[in-house]
């Protein structure tokens, strides 16, 4: 009798088993990628109850299995547009937290369908996304109005190409914590109102907004800790004067930043490029804007009018700085090269970092392989000081020039606890990414700035199309050349010494040859 029990209670686990299981489907479902999930949604009833269950819902080129071209080819607009109404039609229940339509393909697409879908989407969402194409042809008005009527639980809303007037109807945003808005049409003082009322928000980024003139984070945004900046193009200062920022990015040219009370700032990314003399800038400002940082990324296009002799003026200090990266991107004439030894400012105003990157994109190459006067050195020695923090160095882009040999052997005799030294001839390419955003609009301050300085010249244009890395080998020769005769050798034995990119025996054999004719030649 107790056997028989025992294989009842047994089987009845069996049978609990699969429930079990099935009651927790949904919630595997949700973890899958939308496409892996609407797969696994044919393989049996159960899983398709769980797609219906589904939290996101996504409209692509790809999900709505358009051409590879990605166009709305003429005479299937409606049959998309029906799929998608079909696929609103079906999420029920409010399962759906988010919604992405990322409709960059759709040209000629009316106001009329979108708001219907939003007004079909909008009740209990969490995550909305709407990607709509760059020409004006659409000008389509974000629904404010909409969205208070339906109250709103929104808590991420991103909008792409389309115009933002929140004066011109009620928004309901209680929940927002997020906004993101890329070449979205909205003015400076609409942009005031929309922020002041919205006490929740944690994360703003603005790109390519060429209308605001001014930007004011309100000191009401007490949750506010990430701001993002990029390429707009009238913008002229950013003033916050929110207490607790802590991740501050921005893109375009130098501006007036005015951060406030910017004690809980941590974390700088600026990147100026297509313009110069970024590091001058953050070397006197950032010590003020950001006495906090901890970390600190820079991008410029060069450093123009620093010279010998080369004066290390006391400037503010970072005290909490711990991680340091920098690029410069070319490229430069032969002739016009940087005062590398310039960054060296940097490593003393920070006596806690510990790392220290450099990408050096392109520079001012010497045409044979590097040779060093002794006499030289001696003459321009940079004074010492010991750094006990530097744990680990890294330059991509290394190069044949004397400034940046100079910079490394400072490095090696004064940061008494370095560990690793990595040399790398290879670029990071920057500068292709760079390029290609800054080319989408030529009627902006940044294209004009680029084209004055880099793109009327075909040898530039060629150099910012290639994608070979790392650089020759003659370049990559020349590089390796100068860290085994001049480098190498003083390199600590503590010291861990990275070459990543070596050229083959039989590429230095044959360079080395190269070598000494052209040092014979006269």
């Amino acid at each position: 009798m107790g056997r028989k029990d025992s294989r009842s209670r047994s089987g009845s686990a069996k049978r609990r088993g699969p429930h079990l299981t099935l009651d927790r489907l949904p919630q595997i479902i949700a973890l899958l990628p939308m496409q892996d999930a609407a797969r696994a949604a044919c393989a049996s009833r159960e899983l398709l109850q769980s797609w219906r269950h589904y939290p996101e819902l996504k409209f692509s080129a790809k999900t709505l299995a358009m051409d590879g071209q990605h166009n709305c080819i003429q005479g299937q607009m409606d049959a998309y547009i029906k799929r998608i109404d079909i696929a609103l039609q079906n999420c029920t229940g409010g399962w759906v937290k988010r919604f992405r339509f990322e409709l960059q393909f759709f040209h000629e697409l009316s106001a009329h369908h979108i708001n219907h879908w939003l007004d079909a989407a909008i009740p209990g969402i969490e995550e909305l996304t709407l990607e709509l194409p760059r020409d004006d042809k659409m000008k389509y008005r974000f629904p404010c109005k909409l969205l208070f009527e339906k109250g709103c639980s929104i808590q991420s809303l991103c909008l792409y190409s389309c115009t933002f007037h929140p004066d011109q109807g009620a928004c309901s945003f209680r929940n927002l914590k997020k906004v993101y808005f890329s070449l979205v049409h909205i003015t400076t003082e609409e942009l005031w109102i929309f922020l002041y009322n919205y006490l929740s928000l944690e994360h703003l980024e603005l790109g390519f907004c060429h209308e605001i003139a001014c930007l004011k984070i309100p000191c009401t945004l007490q949750l506010l800790n990430f701001l993002r900046v990029r390429r707009c193009n009238m913008l002229q200062i950013i003033v916050s004067d929110d207490p607790n920022l802590s991740t501050f990015h921005y893109e375009g040219p130098l501006i007036q930043l005015s951060l406030g009370d910017s004690l809980q700032l941590k974390h700088v990314n600026i990147s100026i490029y297509p313009w110069f003399n970024l590091f001058e800038y953050a070397r006197k400002q950032l010590p003020t804007v950001a006495p906090n940082v901890e970390t600190q990324f820079l991008m410029s296009a060069n450093e123009a009018g620093i010279f010998y002799p080369l004066i290390f003026q006391p400037h503010g200090r970072f005290l909490h700085l711990k991680y340091l990266e920098l690029v410069i991107v070319g490229p430069r004439n032969y002739g016009f090269g940087y005062q590398y030894t310039y960054l060296v400012t940097f490593l003393k105003a920070s006596p806690v970092l510990e790392t220290f990157i450099l990408h050096v994109e392109e520079s001012a190459k010497e045409p044979y392989p590097l040779v060093i006067n002794p006499k030289y050195l001696k003459n321009h020695l940079l004074p010492e000081h010991y750094h006990q923090s530097i744990k680990h160095v890294t330059v991509t882009g290394f190069c044949h020039t004397q400034e940046l040999v100079e910079l490394i052997f400072y490095i090696l005799e004064n940061a008494t606890s370095l560990q690793c030294l990595t040399l790398d001839n290879r670029i990071r390419g920057f500068e292709k990414d760079l390029v290609a955003c800054i080319t989408q609009d030529a009627g902006t301050r940044d294209y004009q700035e680029w084209w004055k300085n880099f793109g009327a010249k075909e040898r530039i244009l060629h150099f910012f199309r290639r994608e070979s890395y790392p650089k020759s080998y003659w370049d990559a020769y020349c590089s390796y050349v100068a860290i085994r005769k001049y480098i190498i050798g003083r390199v600590p034995s503590s010291v861990e010494l990275k070459i990543p990119v070596v050229p083959p025996d039989e590429i230095i054999s044959r360079l080395s040859k190269v070598e000494s004719e052209l040092l014979k030649s006269p």
